[in-house]
Parts: C-alpha cells; structure tokens; sequence
C-alpha cells in the first residue's frame, strides 16, 4: 500500500482510490479488535464491502455476519450499518457508494499516515466529538 495520501481514519488506515464522477471508493486497513463508526445509515448513497484479505463482522439492520475474503456486501441506502476486525489480523478491503461525495468525510476526520503517533490521533476525543458533530453534514446518520 502507497503511503501517499493515505490516512489514519478512526483508527483504520484509509487510502483514496481514484475514480471517475459517478462515485467515491476508498481501501481500508482494519487493524485487529477495531471497531467502524457507530452503527449510521446513508439517506441517498448506496454503500458496498469488498473484503480483499481477512475476516469482517459486519451489521446491516441488526444483523450480524462474518464476511470473509473476496465476499461483496450491498448497502442499499438508509441500511443501517457498522463493523468489526474480530480477528487477530488485519482486514484490507474496499468500501465505495454512489453518488460520489462521502469521500469528503475521510479527507476531513483523518490523520496523515506521516504524523508521529496518526493512529492514536485518529480515535483521539477531539476527532470521535467532531465526528459524532459533524457526520450528519457528510450524510451519515448516526443510530443508537
């Protein structure tokens, strides 16, 4: 993985992909035992996984299942959503949706990988406040 660009995001390791208009796509490394934002739902993007190497918990609407490598999960707009690295390993996957826009949101909240301590800085109180502030403006709807 190239480090340019690449950012620690709540304490995933995110690198934007290039795409074209049309929609957003990132890869994310998920270290073990780190837990995605909470539970949120998008009102108008529809969201995808696609698990590259490893073992993600994921949530859709209640409920859980163990998405394993060179599986696809579909999240059609407001399908409320989350995961976990339950393993002892990383997860490196590929997350997208459609319309293009919530890449936004990563470029905002994140910590360039070059910082001293990044990933620590990345689950910092100032960053999860701002999030849980903020996220509503980056059309995640987070759900208790």
């Amino acid at each position: 993985m190239s480090m340019e660009n690449t950012l620690w995001v709540l304490g995933h390791r995110v690198r934007p992909l290039a795409t074209d208009a049309s929609y957003g796509m990132v890869e994310i490394v998920t270290p073990p035992g780190v837990q995605g934002p909470p539970p949120h739902f998008h009102k108008e993007e529809s969201e995808f996984f696609y698990i590259i190497k490893g073992v993600l918990d994921v949530v859709r609407d209640g409920e859980w299942s163990r998405v394993e490598a060179g599986s696809f999960v579909e999240l059609p707009p407001k399908t409320v959503h989350t995961f976990v690295n339950k393993t002892d390993a990383d997860v490196v996957w590929i997350t997208g949706w459609r319309p293009k826009g919530f890449e936004k949101f990563f470029a905002d909240f994140g910590v360039t990988t070059s910082e001293t301590d990044a990933a620590a800085k990345s689950v910092s109180p100032d960053i999860i406040g701002r999030v849980m502030k903020g996220s509503e403006s980056y059309g995640m709807f987070v759900r208790p």
